[in-house]
């Protein structure tokens, strides 16, 4: 009889010792996983600071292409610095196919 308790106990032991290595498995990759996680999610907010400055950008381009190409600028530097002028309607020949 004693021989079986002292089996029972040492199972008891290999059990208890095997249920603490998983434990300690355990609680390192929740360590590492939540440490994984926030640089993640540092990555994460680096890139939406990226996103809004090109979005930024972008907007400020859009502006200055549509500040640049309207048609009394482009008229202005026509007749400014190319010396352009509409022609007149005499001097306008048609063209027939």
């Amino acid at each position: 009889m004693t021989h079986v308790v002292a089996q029972l106990k040492q199972k008891q032991v290999v059990v208890f010792f095997l249920l603490m290595v998983m434990i300690v498995i355990s609680s390192v990759a929740i360590t590492y996983v939540a440490h994984m996680n926030r640089r993640a999610f540092n990555d994460l907010q680096r890139q939406l600071v990226v996103k809004n400055a090109a979005q930024v950008e972008w907007g400020q381009l859009l502006l200055q292409h549509s500040t640049l190409t309207t048609p009394k600028r482009v008229e202005r530097i026509a007749t400014e610095k190319l010396e352009m002028e509409a022609p007149n309607p005499d001097q306008i020949k048609m063209v027939v196919p």
